[in-house]
């Protein structure tokens, strides 16, 4: 039996990749920063994750095989880390990511002195290119032995699963305390070039021979849409991803959007034009979910980093410029991002800067753009309504 460990007991970690996992052949170990949740799910030992499909919700039970540690409990987390066959999932929000790699430094440490066989690390963080934002982190942090030992037996790679996790309602909450809610996506894609250690046999964990250009398609497109249906779509009221989808003006957008981004996606990755247009058509179909029916304010939080030069819109958008088109429908979600508002830090930051310097200054600092980039001209002088 082998152990992977989830950092990040979350609606990603927990509800989606330790489903994955659950089976006889391997035992999965839950580490997380909040000792209640740790202290319930030893407890309870089992949870219920509600899949929100398009024909009704299912509800899928885990029982055993899984155990919670918190990130305090330095000597059970030094004990896992030496054991040999290991992998770990890192599931957290990008802004976390340091943190973790904080409490990581050490365990790697102790695994180098302990002289330990290879372990590979799944990069479930959506954002751009984790897996490469991990390796510096963790090059940071190291040195000697255990930086040598990173560099040679630490597999690091991306995933690509279009898992849609929304905050399970009250009335599954009532149900089971531990209650998890997502669209029940099937699969999740690693690379299988970046892995250092035998690879897992499992029915649902998939060997990609270029998982960066799967998992760029997935932000690209699944996240850019519900970016674009939060920014445009709060503006006109609406609050859920099923209500701005049933605007037509809107949806039209969406679906213009997903072919600019498309035209980008192929020119860069290769992907065929028959293949795209049938991935835009998946994407239409997941945000149609009306059993999802996800928060539009929760899916465009942290503007900051969501309107970054390689995040969700940006990055697109820049793809599609390059093979020769225009994102219009991107830049118009773009620029309404810079009037969103939200309590988190990030978008606070960003309504910050454009109140104290202009929106024109907020582009160039949030998005990396300038006056020669065709980018900003279409964000400025574009429409945002």
């Amino acid at each position: 039996m082998r152990t992977l460990v989830v950092w990040g007991a979350g609606r990603i970690g927990r509800g989606f990749v330790a489903r994955l996992f659950h089976g006889p052949l391997w035992r999965v170990v839950f580490v997380d920063i909040d000792r209640e949740l740790v202290d319930r799910l030893n407890a309870q030992g089992a949870y219920t994750v509600f899949l929100a499909r398009r024909e009704g919700i299912e509800r899928a039970r885990v029982e055993g095989g899984f155990s919670a540690l918190h990130t305090g409990d330095a000597d059970a987390l030094a004990r896992l880390f030496r054991e040999e066959g290991l992998m770990l999932d890192i599931a957290v929000h990008e802004p976390k990511l340091a943190e973790v790699a904080d409490m990581l430094a050490p365990l790697f440490t102790a695994r180098a002195l302990a002289g330990a066989g290879p372990m590979d690390v799944m990069m479930n963080v959506n954002m751009a290119a984790p897996d490469e934002a991990f390796v510096r982190l963790m090059e940071a942090r190291l040195d000697g032995d255990a930086l040598a030992y990173f560099r040679a037996r630490v597999g690091v790679t991306g995933i690509a699963a279009m898992c849609i996790s929304p905050v399970a309602t009250e009335a599954m909450l009532a149900e089971d305390p531990l209650a998890l809610l997502n669209n029940g996506w099937p699969e999740q894609a690693v690379g299988a070039a970046q892995l250092k250690g035998e690879p897992p046999a499992l029915p649902h964990l998939r060997l990609s021979a270029d998982v960066r250009a799967e998992e760029t398609r997935k932000l690209y497109t699944l996240n850019m849409a519900h970016a674009l249906c939060c920014y445009l779509g709060v503006k006109k009221g609406h609050r859920t991803v099923i209500d701005a989808m049933g605007d037509e003006a809107l949806r039209a957008l969406v679906f213009q959007a997903l072919g600019e981004a498309g035209l980008g996606l192929s020119a860069a990755y290769g992907f065929p034009a028959g293949e795209m247009a049938a991935w835009r058509e998946t994407i239409m179909a997941l945000l149609d979910n009306p059993t999802i029916n996800d928060n539009l304010p929760r899916l465009g939080a942290d503007t900051r980093r969501k309107l970054s030069a390689a995040d969700r819109l940006c990055g697109p958008a820049r793809l599609c410029l390059a093979a020769g088109g225009r994102p219009e429908a991107i830049a118009r979600a773009i620029r309404a991002g810079f009037d969103f508002e939200h309590d988190d830090p990030g978008t606070a930051y960003v309504r910050g800067l454009v109140a104290a310097r202009g929106l024109a200054e907020a582009v160039r600092s949030v998005c990396g753009l300038d006056e020669g980039d065709a980018l900003w001209g279409m964000i400025l002088n574009g429409e945002s309504h």
